[in-house]
């Protein structure tokens, strides 16, 4: 009688050593599968990072394209690139640029 206790004792064990086992290889599963989702996720989100970043950098070459600024210098300021009318005279720059200040 004593060793039918005993069976059913660590038969019960081995049962409930079971059901752990499997709760615990679910969450495992389940944690990893969210874990993927979260890493394909980020994945997409670097690569649209890395997209945009892309966009920004033709952009600003296309910004300080050296034909952009000249063209923008002549219709702004109405000056040429190597033209005399870029360089000032000596008195024109007394007048545009400040006096220096004592310190």
């Amino acid at each position: 009688m004593a060793q039918a206790g005993l069976r059913r004792a660590v038969t019960g064990c081995a049962v409930i050593v079971i059901i752990l086992l499997a709760v615990g290889l679910y969450r495992a599963k389940s944690d990893a599968a969210r874990t993927e989702a979260d890493v394909r996720a980020l994945e997409r989100q670097i690569a649209e990072t890395e997209d945009e970043l892309r966009a920004l950098r033709a952009e600003i070459a296309h910004l300080e394209s050296p034909q952009r600024v000249e063209t923008l210098a002549r219709q702004h300021l109405d000056v040429a690139v190597g033209s005399e009318a870029a360089a000032l005279p000596e008195d024109a720059m007394d007048r545009r640029l400040p006096a220096p200040r004592s310190p």
